[in-house]
């Protein structure tokens, strides 16, 4: 019904993996996959945020300045499954627009694979952090019950990197024109990942997936996604560049809010060509060489 491009990924690793829906509090103990990211106030101009240390600047964690949707708790209900169950139940409701788009005809599951960049926070005394480039899992499916977004997870997102999720869920279905609370995502991932820079990723792969759009192969992004639709600034650039040079792709979106003058140096030793964005129509475009648009009418 949508023109939907199916990038169907089957993979037998997939079976090994025990699929459930994650509440918004869980419970962890392994270390975060994030980066630092500086804030240096600039007179008489906006504040400056970067990946590196500066005069006058101050630490700002990611897991702090990341802005997620207003989400009405879910009503009192059963419990939610133990790990290693399965269950269909949304992990909460979103309140409803003043405008609600109307509900949306069923369509079958689409499911892509989406590029990953993460650095984790560096030692004492370490210039940077390690880099991580992994393939993440995306299927998007219709939820026939109108209470979503569901969120399926196979438990490896944090807290921070899970409201990212359930953030992108609703700002790319809201971008298309298609009713998140029938909207179903289920993210599968290698390891285990916190922090919000997969975020802008995230929403691209579910336009992507709902438009029917191709996502370029080339390509690897980092980033945040706010509920304005702005892709937001990230640390560990430098590190992230490395990660994606590992993914082996060639052309790497950024957020424009950062000061990204030795991302291109650096950019250019190792044959990846960076794109600057402020907005998820943006990204959408260098992502994938289309224009973020809403999904035609039946």
């Amino acid at each position: 019904m949508f023109g939907l491009v199916t990038h169907t990924v089957i993979r037998k690793a997939v079976l090994s993996f025990f699929l459930l829906i994650v509440p918004l509090q869980v419970e962890w103990g392994l270390d975060a996959v994030f980066a630092e990211t500086w804030v240096c106030p600039r007179p008489g101009q906006s504040d400056l945020y970067t990946d590196h240390r500066g005069a006058g600047c101050s630490e700002l964690s990611e897991a702090k300045s990341y802005s997620t949707l207003s989400i009405a708790p879910k009503s009192a209900g059963p419990p939610l499954p133990a790990a290693g169950s399965f269950s269909t139940a949304p992990v909460a409701s979103v309140s409803a627009p003043a405008t609600e788009p109307k509900k949306p005809s069923p369509f079958s599951d689409v499911s892509l694979s989406l590029p990953i960049v993460a650095v984790s926070q560096p030692n004492p005394g370490a210039i940077s952090g390690l880099w991580l480039g992994l393939v993440a899992w995306l299927t998007v499916g219709y939820a026939a019950h109108g209470t979503g977004p569901e969120i399926v997870t196979d438990g490896n997102l944090h807290p921070v990197s899970l409201r990212s999720l359930q953030t992108a869920a609703v700002v790319a279905a809201t971008a298309v024109g298609y009713n998140p609370k029938f909207l179903k995502v289920r993210l599968l991932t290698p390891t285990v990942v916190d922090g919000p820079s997969a975020g802008g990723m995230y929403a691209v792969g579910i336009a992507s997936a709902l438009l029917g759009d191709a996502i370029r192969q080339d390509v690897c992004m980092s980033g945040t996604i706010e509920p304005t639709f702005e892709i937001k600034p990230v640390g560990g650039l430098a590190d992230k560049m490395n990660a994606c040079k590992t993914l082996k792709k060639t052309t790497m979106i950024v957020p424009d809010g950062l000061d990204n003058s030795h991302l291109s140096f650096q950019g250019a030793e190792r044959a990846i060509y960076v794109i600057e964005v402020h907005t998820l129509g943006e990204a959408y475009a260098a992502a994938t060489g289309q224009v973020l648009r809403h999904i035609p009418p039946l």
